[in-house]
């Protein structure tokens, strides 16, 4: 069973940027093969990715 949409953090170029992301399998681990990313790191603000995650978990969107 998959997870809601969640934001997720990584330092690139010195830069915090954001991504929206799920866990593939909640059952399972938390690691890069364990989740399907809604894009990839698009956003520089926590709240854009937040907004995003918000508006997938509530349309329940596939992705």
């Amino acid at each position: 069973m998959k997870s809601e949409w969640k934001v997720t953090c990584n330092v690139i170029d010195e830069k915090r940027l954001y991504g929206v992301y799920r866990l593939l399998d909640v059952d399972e681990v938390d690691h890069s093969g364990n989740r399907e990313m809604h894009g990839g790191y698009e956003y520089s603000s926590r709240e854009a990715a937040q907004a995003l995650a918000r508006l997938l978990n509530t349309k329940g969107a596939k992705g």
